[in-house]
């Protein structure tokens, strides 16, 4: 993710990842963006095996990806105002 972010010039810190399983969680822990769950796909399992005992927690679970892109642009907002 670091060699990607450096080709294409991003702000890792304001970045998001988007993902259904905890595996992705944690590599936007490990890169310094911010993470969201969806239930969609593997999510729902993810949440409901591994979740309670994940080192690593979402900064939001999402019922899918529109309810994601939903928070994003909200969050997004709350930081330019």
């Amino acid at each position: 993710m670091q060699q990607a972010a450096q080709e294409l010039n991003l702000d890792l810190e304001k970045s998001y990842v988007v993902g259904d399983r905890f595996k992705d969680v944690e590599v936007a822990r490990n890169a310094g963006a911010k993470a969201i769950l969806v239930l969609t796909g593997y999510g729902k399992g993810e949440l409901e095996f591994l979740g309670p005992s994940s080192k690593v927690q979402a900064d939001f679970v999402a019922e899918d990806l529109a309810e994601a892109v939903e928070w994003i642009l909200s969050d997004m907002s709350e930081k330019a105002s």
